[in-house]
């Protein structure tokens, strides 16, 4: 089917789209934070998948991702690289995005220098 609408129209539609995309954008990011603090509070995934939009297996994706995005903030644990500060608990099991787990922070091995 060939789309038969005029530039004008086009145009209007286009503009509606994107300012409801940016806002669901906004509002999606503030409800995955609002996932991620009531699982760091101690409220169940069981309730939190109740009274939201996602399953409880959703709920934790959403709230594993969130973490793993505020351990790039600068905080009081540095992360697996070193090269970043964490917001989150040192002894937390997250994962950081360059895929490495963040703690526990593994001493490294020793070298054949130092044995």
């Amino acid at each position: 089917m060939t789309p038969n609408i005029s530039p004008p129209d086009a145009s209007a539609h286009i503009r509606k789209l994107d300012r409801a995309t940016a806002a669901h954008e906004k509002t999606r990011r503030t409800l995955d934070e609002a996932i991620a603090d009531a699982r760091r509070d101690g409220l169940p995934l069981t309730t939190i998948s109740e009274h939201t939009p996602y399953s409880r297996e959703w709920a934790r994706k959403i709230a594993n991702r969130v973490d793993a995005e505020r351990c790039n903030a600068v905080g009081d644990a540095p992360n697996s690289l070193g090269t970043e500060r964490c917001e989150l608990p040192a002894g937390h099991e997250g994962r950081h995005y360059e895929g490495i787990t963040t703690w526990p922070n593994h001493s490294r091995p020793a070298s054949s220098e130092e044995k």
